[in-house]
């Protein structure tokens, strides 16, 4: 059904010129001031400049450079990233596009390129190309230039185009910068570990006075006890259940209704893609078969989890086997690790971190909050089913 005041048309009828494929040349060996795309570069959240290549300058080259303002498509992908579309804005100078993407230009005098550039990456027409997308492979599928030619688009009049684009740009300002600060917090606590994780910056005890006590290096075998769980039938586990089943990745791998292991619990991620991975357990937990759980610990326990995780990049070294990559317990107890001998400055140190954690928690959080207030928005005003005032013209 098409909205009042709304038309049916398709992306060939508000494009300027033709539907072009890029050029994928070979990289030069060294940096050129010339670049091209990667297949990684196009995101959902726009252009990912690090993943682009040095090239040298040709007339093939020449010719796919991207100016200010021109689309861009992924024509070959995975089914979930296929027709995964960006407005270039002239993030990289001198880029080029490769071949596995396509570029066109929207008429301003027929479309507003703002709304367009959001109409494209709504769900229904990413859903359009994945119907569309073919492919002997099940990991990469293509979608050919008529499909993207006769991408079907509702419109609605110039003036409500352009204040929708305007709304729905809010939410993009206010996601990038939560973003920044979120950057901003996440720099600061891997400063703030650097610094009080080694001892270079002493806090203040309960009396004022700077810490000055000794430090001590001590393998975790002497710190605290590396406990491995069990593991439980994939079958059992279900999307819903009072305990969570922690294994051998960095999100629940599934529910049950029994537990195995008490709250407030450190853990460490025993084996897979993710083997090395420090978390901590507020609540009742199954721990499975491959997850490690830190007990009986002779120093403090949130001071022990900011330590870890400070040391997570060294214990993740430590995983063995290319198949299935695992750490040892034995590796893992052999780790050494440098804490202060006061209790009292281990829990200083850990309140500190805690509090910075809280608040990178809370960026997150509100960041996932503005990311789904934007896709039910988008959902909303670019099919129609909520409506936009217009200012009449004076």
């Amino acid at each position: 059904m098409v909205p009042e005041g709304w038309s049916k048309t398709y992306l060939k009828n508000i494009i300027s010129g033709t539907i072009k494929n890029g050029y994928s040349p070979l990289p030069a060996a060294n940096t050129t001031g010339y670049w091209v795309m990667g297949l990684g570069a196009l995101t959902d959240n726009g252009i990912n400049p690090t993943e682009i290549k040095p090239v040298e300058l040709d007339a093939k080259v020449k010719q796919a450079l991207l100016t200010n303002g021109d689309f861009l498509i992924s024509r070959s992908n995975t089914p979930d990233k296929v027709g995964r579309s960006i407005r270039f804005k002239g993030e990289i100078e001198n880029c080029s596009y490769p071949d596995l993407m396509m570029k066109f230009r929207v008429d301003p005098e027929k479309a507003d390129p703002n709304f367009v550039e959001f109409k494209l990456s709504s769900r229904e027409i990413r859903q359009y190309f994945k119907s569309c997308a073919a492919g002997s492979s099940s990991t990469m599928v293509k979608i050919n230039k008529s499909a993207v030619e006769n991408t079907p688009l509702l419109l609605p009049s110039f003036l409500e185009q352009k204040k929708i684009a305007q709304i729905i740009s809010t939410w993009d300002k206010a996601i990038t910068t939560t973003e920044q600060l979120l950057t901003n917090g996440q720099q600061q606590k891997k400063a703030l570990m650097q610094q009080l994780l080694t001892g270079k910056k002493r806090l203040l005890d309960k009396n004022g006075v700077r810490f000055s006590g000794g430090w001590e290096s001590n393998h975790l075998k002497k710190l605290l006890q590396i406990s491995k769980g069990n593991q439980l039938n994939k079958d059992t586990l279900s999307k819903s259940g009072e305990y969570a089943v922690i294994n051998g990745g960095i999100e629940p791998s599934g529910y049950t209704n029994e537990y195995n292991t008490e709250a407030n619990t450190i853990t460490i991620s025993e084996g897979g893609n993710s083997c090395g991975f420090v978390g901590f357990q507020s609540t009742r937990f199954w721990c499975g078969g491959h997850c490690y759980a830190i007990k009986n610990l002779k120093i403090d326990l949130n001071f022990t989890y900011q330590l870890l995780k400070f040391n997570q990049s060294k214990i993740m070294r430590l995983r063995v086997g290319s198949g299935l990559p695992n750490i040892q317990k034995k590796d893992l107890e052999s780790l050494s690790v440098e804490h202060p001998i006061s209790r009292e400055e281990q829990q200083k140190i850990a309140a500190v971190l805690s509090t910075a954690d809280q608040e990178i928690t809370a960026l997150q959080q509100k960041l996932n909050a503005l990311k789904q207030e934007k896709k039910a928005l988008m959902q909303q005003l670019l099919t129609g089913k909520r409506r936009v005032k217009i200012e009449e013209a004076a």
